[in-house]
């Protein structure tokens, strides 16, 4: 289970939480909120990978900022720029690369994973695994994250805007594979900014607005695309709130 506890985030100019939640294997849970409001600023500090001023992220129990390699093999994390690959290497590169780190830590994970990250890149049509990525598109090395991340089947799947850069049929096949996750069990924290992806695929639905956690709702129990723009409006405008 993924374990978010009183964590507290400062900048200047900029205060996170505290904000706490939970997600057990199985749950998707979507983070959305203004441009602004911290939904970054949350996943990255829960992760371990900016310090929070106070609090942490678990998964399992195991706290997130003390890296284990263990553990951090368990996870993979999309973040929301598509430049985050290694530019020099192809796509089969880029693969066999993450493969082979995840490898180290979990042996005998990168056997499986190569047919799965040849399933995945099929499924996102992607074009040449053996191109370069540096004479890729935006949306091709956005589909290269995805495939890198998801082919050693993680426990744990956070994802940073994942759609950016993907085209309509890139995203609904997208859609498919995460769906597909978590039936699976694994347990997904996603931010974004589309309200009918978190009404379609989501179970868990969390509002953050100028750092605070306004919202934190189970999908299902809030009705269609219309009852949950209406609830995540009344939780931006303060109508609503969460205690934590």
């Amino acid at each position: 289970m993924l374990t978010v506890s009183k964590l507290v985030v400062r900048h200047p100019g900029f205060h996170l939480g505290p904000v706490s939640f939970s997600a057990a294997p199985g749950e998707f849970v979507c983070v959305v909120g203004p441009n602004g409001s911290g939904k970054s600023t949350l996943i990255r500090a829960l992760l371990g990978l900016q310090a929070p001023a106070e609090g942490l992220g678990s998964w399992q129990g195991s706290d997130l900022s003390a890296r284990d390699p263990a553990v951090v093999a368990r996870i993979s994390f999309v973040s929301d720029s598509a430049d985050d690959v290694f530019a020099q290497f192809s796509a089969d590169e880029f693969w066999q690369y993450c493969r082979g780190v995840r490898d180290r830590a979990v042996p005998g994970i990168a056997r499986s994973a190569r047919e799965r990250a040849a399933r995945l890149a099929r499924a996102l049509d992607y074009p040449d695994p053996a191109k370069p990525l540096t004479s890729c598109s935006l949306g091709t090395r956005r589909k290269a994250q995805l495939v890198a991340a998801l082919q050693c089947s993680p426990e744990l799947l956070v994802l940073d805007e994942p759609f950016i850069g993907l085209d309509f049929m890139a995203a609904r096949a997208f859609e498919e594979v995460l769906r597909e996750c978590v039936a699976e069990g694994t347990t997904v924290l996603s931010s974004s900014h589309d309200l009918d992806l978190a009404a379609r695929i989501a179970t868990r639905l969390l509002v953050l607005t100028d750092g605070e956690l306004r919202l934190d709702e189970r999908v299902a129990e809030v009705g269609g695309v219309g009852a949950l723009e209406s609830h995540v409006l009344d939780a931006i405008r303060g109508a609503r709130r969460v205690t934590t």
